[in-house]
């Protein structure tokens, strides 16, 4: 049973061996489908679903999608370091 909640470190520490298990065993999936989906024909970098398939690449709309999907990416990265800090 997790005691701390306000401190991320300590609930980490409490946390049982089953749900760590859980979270790696997580990650390791999503890592092993990746690199799956990257060994596919045909696979553009930073399109582990696969949405460049079904469009041409210089369609508005799917520059528009891939702009805005770096732009997200990037103001992610800023929150964590917001965080962080």
């Amino acid at each position: 049973h997790i005691t701390s909640v306000t401190n991320p470190i300590q609930a980490g520490i409490e946390l049982p061996f089953a749900g760590k298990a859980q979270i790696l065993g997580y990650c390791a999936v999503v890592e092993l489908l990746a690199n799956y989906v990257k060994k596919a024909p045909g696979y553009k970098a930073g399109d582990l679903l696969g949405a460049s398939y079904y469009t041409d690449e210089n369609n508005p709309l799917w520059i528009s999608y891939q702009e805005k999907e770096l732009n997200n990416g990037r103001l992610a990265m800023f929150a964590a370091i917001g965080q962080i800090a």
